[in-house]
């Protein structure tokens, strides 16, 4: 069976927001997806929103996966923040004679459909054991339990798609759970520090599921692990010389984690070797004329409020590699740019943040806390 299809249902992209006919239709609110409260994907759509188009939406998610289908059937949903290995992810289910002939096609127009907005920023993908386990590399985790985050979340597709790559098979993922000490503003985070709670000390927590590795992706330092991190437990590294290690690469990249990102791993020398994938802001072309003027409408938008996205948005706007006057940045294997978007871009110059007006929106004391505004 194939790695991405165990747990298919039939029907379930509904390819109405792309495909539908194109219609005449009142003016209404865009939106986008992103990712969990507390995460950074959520943060970016809010400067998004704040400093770039006010009238945007912003949805939290349960991750990538989550997002392509929203994006092909939730009216209104018009961007999306996705990781770039969704795309390959997405092949295999096309291509799978598992999955339904009708539900194949449907992935085949779908990914037909999907278009970059913009590159974002590189997510480290961290495979986190206890320092007593004599595992030092990520090839060596065949077999054990992996605790992969939610089914649909970013995480879970990207140790799915590694660990196929480089076992053929399917893991053996423990079930998210949530333990009732395990403290956090939304789910998600719940579930994390449960799982790096009975990573860390399964004899105590021995009611909840064992947990051999722990897989996280995102940009480092990962405020989990900067902040909560238990001191017994330690970061597996990235080998290219091992069988598999070539797969792997096809959809990520070798990326270094920096000792300087978590003091408390005790890192040998300066930097660990590791993994990273890109995260990419995605649209659609879309069936409705309305929806696509919506984008370039954007991208203008985007082109000239760059500056402040830099200056008084989350940090990550600093590492994109694109900057106004530059030429767009090369785009994974199968992904490529939306036409509404590239000529827009392509002729940017933005503006400073100190020529530009915006006006602070509200901010309250708990989002200040979680980084999503000053």
């Amino acid at each position: 069976m194939n790695q991405l299809s165990k747990k298919w249902t039939p029907g379930l992209i509904i390819l109405a927001g792309i495909c539908a006919a194109a219609a005449a239709l009142p003016a209404r609110a865009e939106s986008i997806v992103t990712g969990g409260k507390t995460g950074t994907y959520f943060a970016i759509g809010n400067n998004l929103r704040e400093f770039v188009n006010p009238a945007l939406e912003v949805k939290d998610s349960k991750g990538s996966w989550a997002n392509v289908e929203d994006m092909s059937r939730t009216k209104g949903v018009t961007l999306a923040i996705v990781q770039s290995d969704v795309y390959s992810s997405f092949i295999q289910l096309r291509d799978s004679k598992d999955v339904p002939d009708a539900t194949r096609r449907e992935y085949a127009q779908l990914l037909a459909n999907l278009r970059v907005f913009m590159p974002l920023y590189k997510e480290e993908i961290h495979f986190i054991v206890r320092k007593d386990d004599p595992m030092e590399f990520i090839h060596q985790i065949k077999g054990k339990a992996l605790w992969m985050d939610a089914e649909k979340s970013g995480t879970y597709l990207t140790a799915l798609n590694i660990y196929s790559k480089l076992f053929q098979e399917r893991p053996n993922a423990v079930e998210p759970f949530i333990n009732t000490t395990a403290t956090g503003e939304d789910e998600g985070t719940r579930r994390r520090r449960s799982a790096l709670m009975s990573l860390s000390d399964p004899a105590y927590y021995k009611d909840y599921p064992k947990v051999d590795v722990m897989v996280l992706v995102g940009g480092q330092p990962l405020s989990l692990l900067e902040k909560n991190m238990p001191p017994n437990l330690k970061l597996l590294k990235f080998d290219p010389t091992q069988a598999g290690a070539a797969k792997v690469l096809q959809d990520y990249q070798k990326a270094a984690i920096q000792k300087s990102s978590y003091p408390l791993l005790n890192i040998a020398g300066t930097e660990l070797p590791s993994l990273a994938v890109d995260s990419y802001l995605i649209t659609a072309n879309f069936a409705d004329p309305q929806r696509n003027q919506f984008i370039k409408d954007f991208a203008d938008q985007f082109c000239s409020k760059f500056g402040v996205l830099q200056e008084r948005g989350h940090a990550k706007w600093k590492s994109l590699s694109w900057q106004p006057g530059s030429s767009l940045p090369p785009l994974a294997a199968g992904w490529q740019y939306s036409d509404k978007v590239k000529t827009e871009l392509a002729n940017c110059r933005g503006s400073s943040a100190s020529a530009t007006s915006v006006k602070p929106s509200a901010c309250s004391p708990q989002d200040r806390v979680t980084g999503l505004c000053r």
